[in-house]
């Protein structure tokens, strides 16, 4: 029967530490003395592209705009939806091939972020505007925008996906297509499947009122995964010129170098192991310790003296 600790018994949880590398007999311990300076090698955590492949769609876009003398106009992703239950993107694994998986899209719901300029590039007006790019419902307005060839219902990509996708909670697990635009909660990547749309202006009509958008759709099998990469040095930050009154500190410092980082992060693995640099190393007292062991100088003195006679 196996035995238990006593209640009353404090334990701590294990403590790992490095076991030390060759310094040639000095003792370097990272946790109180920082190494300095430019590493040869950066370990760096990465999003990693395993594979990717896109489209291309266009179709015209209604704008309703309440602007006059608008002579050209921008255009940006904010966000994509993938429509409703009966019409709505998937991607499941291949049946005998589980690291592909076929990804259908349709009922692409876009919403835009449109900015309206005049003729000398002042900006008149900004509006979202939503419109579904390969519709699936016959009775849906976007529909009538529908085409075989530049815009049709759906469309499926067979993409490479070796460690698996994202899914939602539930029993039903539905598969997460991870969208990255310029919308609040969506400008960073995921794992697993994300896509991007990089929309361009082919054709403004200010006098119908309307947008032909062309837009590509690219999505992308993305891990995160760690790799050394040989350094290059550090990157140089543009300092911008200001131009305080008062002659102080503050404008010494205002004026002066922009701040960096001077402690460079452990080069891991061969051949330097520097993560094996956190040894609880024997170091002397700080000088300005009080050393109770120290005597006063006049005892000191005497002690001189008897030892003369």
């Amino acid at each position: 029967m196996p035995s238990s600790k006593n209640a009353k018994c404090k334990c701590c949880s294990k403590r790992y530490v490095s076991c030390g590398i060759d310094r040639k007999g000095q003792c370097l311990d990272v946790c109180t003395d920082p190494i300095c300076g430019d590493p040869d090698c950066l370990t760096v955590l990465t999003p990693v592209v395993y594979d990717e492949l896109g489209i291309n769609l266009c179709r015209n876009v209604p704008l309703e705009s309440s602007c006059s003398k608008i002579d050209r106009i921008s255009v940006q992703v904010m966000d994509i939806s993938f429509g409703c239950d009966c019409c709505k993107s998937s991607a499941v694994p291949i049946i005998g091939r589980p690291n592909c998986y076929l990804v259908t899209l349709t009922n692409l719901k876009v919403t835009f972020f449109i900015t309206f300029y005049d003729c000398a590039g002042k900006i008149l007006d900004t509006k979202t505007v939503c419109a579904v790019y390969m519709p699936c419902d016959p009775s849906s307005c976007d529909y009538a925008y529908m085409d075989e060839d530049t815009n049709p219902e759906c469309v499926e990509l067979e993409i490479y996906a070796p460690y698996g996708v994202a899914h939602e909670e539930g029993s039903d697990g539905c598969t997460i297509i991870h969208v990255v635009g310029f919308g609040p909660d969506n400008t960073a990547l995921h794992q697993g499947l994300n896509l991007i749309a990089i929309p361009k202006v082919l054709c403004f009509c200010p006098e119908e009122d309307t947008a032909t958008i062309g837009l590509s759709i690219l999505l992308k099998t993305v891990y995160f995964s760690q790799y050394r990469i040989p350094h290059k040095g550090r990157a140089v930050v543009p300092k911008a010129c200001t131009r305080p009154t008062d002659d102080t500190i503050c404008l010494d410092f205002v004026c002066g170098d922009l701040l960096d980082l001077s402690i460079k992060p452990l080069e891991l693995g061969p051949p330097k192991y520097e993560e094996m640099l956190k040894n609880d190393c024997d170091v002397p007292c700080d000088p300005c310790c009080k050393q109770d062991e120290k005597e006063h100088p006049h005892k000191e003195k005497a002690k001189g003296k008897e030892a003369e006679e």
